[in-house]
């Protein structure tokens, strides 16, 4: 593993995104890890990043000059994408994700399909308008009514949950049948617990402090 902390980790991924979302997220006493094309962007910033790892294929070569050749992690294979090459080889108690999200589809796929293959590690991607991440076992979260509550289940699964519109409770969610898409809240907060770690939860960006929060504290898978 080459990095590893106690801290909440940034990683930052070439897809577009605006100027003002960096802002929202980037603190300077949060370590920062460049996936592969994601650094061009922090360099612009003037920002230099603890490491950079991918296959460098999208890394223009005079925005990295500055950076220390040691920092600069390069992984050829391609059986994995970049982010599951930072995954693989970091570790932090919540990974915040920039960079994933709104690009291209495929990539954001990719990405997704991510949260369920380190369903042991606490991730969640942030785009313009949605925050997502993979349920932990038991996930509660304050809400009010009416808020959008999206469901995606990236395989076979099941969840109790309260404070819904539509409950999930007896329903067995799969991409190819039952999905939980534009669900609403109801009440003061929701609760869900998912029986396996296949389970997408995709909320308003407005929601991202507290989804941190109870990230936070939820059990792991």
């Amino acid at each position: 593993m080459y990095y590893s902390t106690q801290k909440k980790l940034l990683i930052v991924g070439g897809a577009d995104f605006s100027e003002e979302l960096f802002k929202e997220v980037y603190d300077n006493e949060i370590p920062i890890i460049a996936a592969d094309g994601g650094v061009n962007f922090l360099t612009e910033k003037n920002i230099s990043p603890e490491l950079v790892i991918g296959d460098l294929d999208s890394i223009s070569e005079q925005k990295i000059q500055n950076i220390e050749p040691e920092k600069i992690i390069r992984i050829s294979e391609q059986n994995s994408t970049d982010l599951e090459k930072v995954l693989f080889n970091t570790q932090s108690p919540l990974t915040i994700g920039i960079g994933f999200l709104g690009s291209q589809i495929d990539h954001e796929l990719a990405a997704l399909s991510a949260l369920v293959k380190f369903s042991q590690k606490k991730i969640i991607f942030i785009g313009e308008h949605d925050i997502v991440f993979l349920v932990p076992p038991s996930f509660s979260l304050s809400s009010f009514n009416g808020m959008r509550i999206s469901l995606y289940p990236l395989d076979e699964v099941k969840v109790h949950s309260n404070g819904l519109q539509w409950a999930t409770d007896g329903l067995t969610m799969k991409p190819t049948g039952q999905l939980g898409t534009s669900n609403k809240a109801i009440g003061k907060s929701i609760h869900l617990a998912p029986d396996k770690p296949k389970l997408l939860l995709i909320l308003p960006k407005t929601l991202l402090n507290e989804a941190i929060s109870q990230l936070e504290i939820a059990q792991s898978w």
